[in-house]
Formats: structure tokens, C-alpha cells, sequence
């Protein structure tokens, strides 16, 4: 049985896991497989006769050796385009398309066809995490949203049958379920506002003795069953930070080590001062130490990315997008600071170094200039 080389053509690439985009001399698209539809959410009648800048972008390497060897064999990284706005970074090829039937212009270009190669580790992983974080995210925001749901339907069907008593604590776990929420969406804008560096620091000298009592204090009902120590240097200087910045930083790192930390466990503060080559003390060290389960060597390097929940029991028993510990190195980092993490068996110690208060120091401009004046980070 003989068949038409555009048959063969359609067979092939229909049955293929890679995403095929052709486009003809004008630089316009003339053919998307099925693969391509479903990664993007584009339809090909969208996208027919569109510049082909709609959907994809090149690097200038794989656009200048479109027309030889080395493009066949060395796929490269190019982003597709969704319909939503996002983008995807994917392994690509590009083959120039020529006129193979016409024997007088068998060499004459006629577009070109891209092969987006879906089967890559890298991004296959890439694609796992945002799809758990995204599952997690949906998660978080399903379960509190069923409980507010369930207990305000009782009440309104049932509250006058029920007991105040009832009432009090239906109601309560209402305004819990709903500062969960709060909490979720806080932390989401955070991300949001981090990765887009529209934010402002307010820096000024702070007590940071003060600092750790105020987080404690606000954490109290949560250490109930900790016993949470504060062994801080005599005659410590100030710090330059943010105050808001601070106070979540301090409160990330150490309802963590709380929440992490068995019943009975210790969660320890430590701070101290360090000194630079003229023996003077220009920096603090913050240590928040708990007794909990350790951290895995292998899970350290993502500990602090923005999908970083690390798969054990503790940490599938505790609620959590895997948002905090990347919004506090951010913060960290944005302060002129540093944050480090070291864990073994039945102890994990996370460790932020920030810029002392020296006399007669004034503030340093780097750290303060905003990179919007209008907007903080969280509101």
C-alpha cells in the first residue's frame, strides 16, 4: 500500500510526545500538532497565520544555525507562550522546511518546522514541583473554605437549636479557618511582590532583644508544648533592618522549629555577635534551633525553594504551601544578610547573619533605597 508523504508526515507527528510548530517563509504559522495545543491552550484556528513571535521565542544560537547540522543534533532551550500569560522553557530544535517536489527549486526555503521536546528531566521536574504546588495551594485554600462552609451552614439551618456554647465554638473555628486563609493569601502576594522586586525597606537601627521577646510572645499559644529558651551575648548592638521584615523573618524561623519540634521538644534562640578583620563587631547571628526530626542531606539544597516541602511524615502531618522558608531567604537576602541551614538527627539549626549598628554609622543607602516607593511588600 503506497502513502502520500504527507500521510506518513501526519502519522508521525501526531503519535509523537515532542510538540511540533511549522511556519512558512513569511514567518508565519501554518501547522501546531496536538501536543502543542495542550501545552499552550492555544487552538491551531487560533493560531493559524499568526507571526510565529506569538507562540515561541528562540534563543540567536539556534536561529543562526537554523540551516545546519549542529541544530539537528543540539536541542536548545526556547519558551513557548501560553494563552494565560505564562511561559514554559523546553528543549528545541529548528529544520529549515525546502520544496523537495520541485526538482528546479528543491533548495528553495519554504519556512521552518520546531521540535519542542517534552520529554526533559529538567523541566519534567520543574513541572512535577509547580504542579504539587499548585495541588498543595488548592489544598490549603479547599480545606479551611470546607470547614467555614460546613460550620456556617449549621449554624444558619441549626443555630437556633444549638447550644451557645456550640455556637461559640462553631463560630470560632469560622475566624481560625478564615486567619488560615488570610495567612495563605498573605503569603502568595509575598511570592508575588518578591519575584516582581516591587517592594520598599524601611531600614532603621533595632533593638532586635525586643524583636525575638514580640515573636515570641504572638507564638505563645502555639509553643504551649515547647519549652523555648533565649540565649542572647550581653550588650548587643542594634540591627539594621525593616521591622515588619523582621519580625517575619524571626516568626517564619521560629514557629518552624515549633512546629517541627516533638511535644516536650526545646527551641532555642541564639544570638551573637561577629567581627571583621578590624575586630570590630559589624554583623549579628541569629540561631533558631529545634529538637525535631532533621533534615535529610539530600533535601538541604531545597530547603529554601519556593516548592521546597520535604517529603516526610512531620512534614505531611503540618500545613504548608513550602512558601515560607523561600519568602525569608528573600527577605534575608534583600536586608544585605545571609541565611544558612545545617541539620542532623534530632537537631536543625537555621542561621541568619544581619548587619550590626556600629557607632556613629550611618544607615546604609544600599539596603534602604526602595524598588517602589508606593508599595510595601505586605500590606
Amino acid at each position: 500500500m503506497n502513502y502520500k508523504p504527507e500521510e506518513l508526515l501526519n502519522a508521525l507527528v501526531s503519535c509523537s510526545p515532542d510538540g511540533y510548530v511549522a511556519s512558512n517563509e513569511f514567518g508565519k504559522i501554518i501547522f501546531i500538532n496536538e501536543v502543542i495545543e495542550r501545552i499552550t491552550g492555544w487552538s491551531f484556528d487560533e493560531l493559524l497565520g499568526q507571526e510565529t513571535g506569538k507562540i515561541y521565542s528562540l534563543p540567536e544560537s539556534l536561529l543562526s544555525k537554523a540551516s545546519g547540522t549542529e541544530s539537528l543534533t543540539k536541542p536548545q532551550a526556547a519558551i513557548l507562550f501560553r494563552r494565560d500569560g505564562k511561559k514554559i522553557t523546553l528543549k528545541a530544535r529548528q529544520i529549515e522546511i525546502k520544496n523537495l517536489n520541485d526538482k528546479k527549486n528543491q533548495n528553495r526555503f519554504k519556512g521552518y518546522l520546531i521540535i519542542f521536546h517534552t520529554e526533559n528531566p529538567i523541566v519534567s521536574n520543574l513541572d512535577r514541583a509547580q504542579i504539587e504546588f499548585v495541588s498543595t495551594v488548592s489544598h490549603e485554600l479547599r480545606t479551611p473554605l470546607t470547614s467555614i462552609k460546613g460550620f456556617a451552614e449549621t449554624l444558619l439551618r441549626s443555630g437556633d437549636k444549638l447550644l451557645e456554647e456550640n455556637k461559640k465554638k462553631y463560630t470560632t473555628i469560622i475566624k481560625e479557618q478564615a486567619d488560615r486563609l488570610i495567612r495563605l493569601v498573605e503569603d502568595l502576594l509575598a511570592v508575588s511582590r518578591l519575584e516582581s522586586q516591587n517592594y520598599q525597606l524601611t531600614v532603621r537601627a533595632l533593638d532586635l532583644r525586643k524583636n525575638i521577646d514580640k515573636v515570641c510572645d504572638s507564638l505563645s499559644s502555639k509553643s504551649l508544648n515547647h519549652k523555648v529558651l533565649q540565649k542572647i551575648e550581653e550588650d548587643i548592638p542594634h540591627v539594621w533592618a525593616d521591622a515588619d521584615r523582621l519580625e517575619q523573618i524571626l516568626t517564619n524561623l521560629i514557629d518552624n522549629a515549633i512546629k517541627y519540634s516533638p511535644d516536650g521538644g526545646v527551641v532555642t534562640i541564639k544570638v551573637s555577635t561577629l567581627k571583621n578583620d578590624q575586630n570590630v563587631k559589624d554583623r549579628l547571628k541569629i540561631e533558631v534551633i529545634d529538637q525535631g526530626v532533621g533534615i535529610k542531606e539530600n533535601d538541604l539544597p531545597k530547603i529554601f525553594t519556593k516548592f521546597g516541602r520535604l517529603d516526610n511524615p512531620l512534614t505531611r502531618q503540618t500545613q504548608g504551601t513550602g512558601l515560607g522558608l523561600f519568602i525569608t531567604k528573600s527577605l534575608v537576602l534583600a536586608l544585605k544578610g545571609e541565611i544558612d541551614v545545617s541539620s542532623k538527627p534530632g537537631e536543625t539549626i537555621f542561621s541568619v547573619i544581619l548587619p550590626a549598628v556600629i557607632s556613629n554609622q550611618a544607615i546604609p543607602l544600599s539596603t534602604s533605597e526602595p524598588k517602589n516607593k508606593s508599595e510595601e511588600i505586605i500590606n
